[in-house]
């Protein structure tokens, strides 16, 4: 009976050795981002074996165009879990995108600009809003995928940005009292600074609660990033009354993605990889030396993406500086936008035709031929072989 019992623990001595082995191995995480709706469901899995055999470690999973589609369509996005996990990637859910998802959208609920106008974003700052619609939301997720195999976080993207801190609705009204200003040298403006300053830190708090009040896992990381000159520009008017320090704190993993422009010039790849590093040492300085920084970087040339024919621009090799640059400055996650991406103009209507709940079938987004990772071969294989040498 001893002899059984001592084999049996060395038995899971060896399995959890093992697990731990290939868990240590993986010295930098390589991850991709991933339009479900991008691609036939028939090309899922195929695409997923793809970027495992090319080297990554892990897929940003989402629904293009409307990121509420890992509620709306909760079986496709639980079969293209499936099919990530058994070719051997970590997953992260895009679960978050201020204007491009399709939750329900109640005027009280929504920004109001200083003149009045209701855009179609939310108030982030509406307690209302985030302890009913937000929480349901967020719950919903945690609770739909914290079980999945391979799961591994949750992403929240562009939070910051654009409009998001407008904020001239009735909520304000009435939290800060009228009138509200609208400038710096108003009467009560560092007061209504440091109320947003506040009211921002509060989103960050309930957004990490609802989602750990369901999902406490610590393995299943919360990540929240925007575009680095949203997050650096003290200037933009929507920047303002935004502590970026008070609120990335309370999550997991932050960055500021670049969105890079190569050009045929002779210092171009020099002149990006400085940017690069320009924007991983801003949130550097931003979150402190302890933080987890996952950088996001744009793998396509945003001024070819709809010219005519294959992109000349990023080559492999300009990939690969920024990937070295990144990992020079500490970096241990490499996150490439995006291994299959889709066309993003859409109005409110088109979003809902090209997503709709389940069981009606989704449509393939139109697509940017050659431009993204999973249809540039050349690019791939040059950029595989690097990929490869980062975990062995």
């Amino acid at each position: 009976m001893m002899k059984k019992a001592l084999l049996v623990l060395l038995a899971s001595v060896w399995i959890a050795s093992s697990i731990f082995g290939a868990v240590q191995q993986t010295k930098v995480q390589v991850s991709a981002w991933y339009w479900l709706n991008s691609a036939r469901k028939t090309d899922w899995e195929h695409d997923f074996a793809e970027m495992k055999r090319l080297g990554f470690t892990d897929v940003l999973m989402c629904w293009g165009v409307d990121l509420a589609g890992i509620v709306t369509r909760k079986k496709d996005t639980l079969e293209a879990m499936k099919y990530a996990h058994a070719h051997g990637l970590g997953i992260y859910l895009i679960v978050w995108q201020p204007s491009a998802n399709s939750l329900p959208r109640k005027p009280d609920f929504m920004q109001i600009t200083a003149a009045g106008k209701v855009l179609d974003t939310f108030d982030v700052f509406n307690r209302e809003w985030r302890n009913t619609e937000w929480k349901h939301y967020l719950q919903d997720v945690a609770l739909t995928y914290r079980g999945v195999a391979g799961f591994r976080g949750y992403a929240f993207d562009d939070s910051f940005g654009g409009d998001a801190s407008v904020s001239y609705g009735s909520w304000e009204k009435k939290a800060f009292g009228t009138p509200l200003p609208q400038k710096p040298g108003d009467a009560r403006w560092d007061e209504w600074v440091k109320a947003r300053n506040g009211w921002w830190e509060e989103w960050a708090v309930d957004t990490v609660k609802f989602i750990r009040d369901i999902d406490p896992d610590p393995a299943h990381i919360l990540y929240v990033e925007d575009f680095i000159s949203s997050l650096t520009d003290p200037e933009k008017p929507a920047h303002l009354g935004l502590d970026l320090g008070r609120v990335f704190r309370h999550f997991d993993a932050v960055g500021g993605y670049t969105i890079s422009g190569w050009t045929a010039e002779g210092d171009s790849s020099a002149r990006v990889a400085k940017t690069n590093a320009e924007a991983i040492q801003t949130v550097r300085k931003l979150v402190g030396p302890q933080k987890r920084i996952i950088f996001t970087f744009w793998t396509a040339n945003e001024s070819e993406e709809r010219l005519p024919g294959p992109a000349k621009y990023p080559t492999a090799e300009e990939i690969i500086a920024i990937c070295r640059t990144a990992l020079s400055l500490g970096i241990h996650h490499l996150d490439m936008y995006g291994y299959r991406i889709g066309e993003y103009r859409a109005t409110t209507r088109e979003m809902h035709d090209l997503v709709p709940p389940e069981p009606a079938p989704y449509r393939v987004t139109g697509q940017f031929p050659q431009k993204f990772l999973y249809d540039r071969p050349k690019v791939k294989e040059e950029l595989s072989r690097y990929l490869h040498t980062l975990n062995r």
